[in-house]
């Protein structure tokens, strides 16, 4: 029902934000990721999510269309609901958690409050496959799966230049060779 609220930031609390849009404050349950980027007075777009029981509407937002996206997959797991959700996008950055649920880093994920060990086994187990359409961290430890350090030492050094995560990972499975240093595969994927 809503995409994104546009407007002022007039409140912060613990896990909520109030923001001013048009005269209306729109109380919105936020991550606490996203509550540390926030600042009162400042204008703000954020995506929504509008959850409605039987008893309760309530509205989520999240700093991007990532964030949200990542949230609207965690919701889809039996046994998630929209806060023990918004929790875990609390526990760490998008990209971060993205990053551990297609490694399958279960200890990771279990290390944020309110996840037991065996939620962190069904969310790695759910979404491994399924936040490759996302375009963030995932990307990464694939390439430090299948690669190794030099990979992702090339990877960091594109970054360093100037290089976008996606597409630095992306130059150094192009280029990538065992027989080649860091600095090679580095000078051949900015060659390309």
């Amino acid at each position: 029902m809503y995409a994104y609220l546009s407007g002022t930031v007039t409140e912060i609390g613990d896990g909520t934000a109030v923001v001013d849009v048009g005269g209306v404050g729109y109380e919105l349950n936020i991550s606490a990721v996203l509550a540390s980027s926030l600042d009162i007075g400042k204008s703000v777009k954020l995506q929504t999510y509008l959850n409605v029981k039987e008893d309760e509407m309530s509205l989520f937002a999240f700093a991007d269309k990532i964030e949200k996206a990542v949230f609207l997959r965690l919701i889809s797991i039996s046994g998630i609901g929209p806060k023990l959700a918004l929790s875990i996008l609390g526990g760490m950055r998008t990209e971060e958690l993205v990053s551990v649920i297609v490694s399958g880093n279960t200890a990771a994920i279990s290390g944020i409050k309110g996840v037991g060990k065996k939620t962190a086994e069904r969310i790695v187990m759910e979404l491994r496959e399924k936040l490759d359409d996302l375009g963030v961290g995932h990307v990464e430890s694939r390439v430090e799966e299948k690669l190794g350090d030099k990979a992702n030492e090339a990877v960091a050094v594109l970054v360093a230049l100037g290089f976008k995560q996606d597409a630095a990972v992306k130059a150094v499975r192009l280029a990538y060779s065992d027989d080649l240093t860091v600095n090679q595969i580095v000078h051949k994927a900015i060659s390309g």
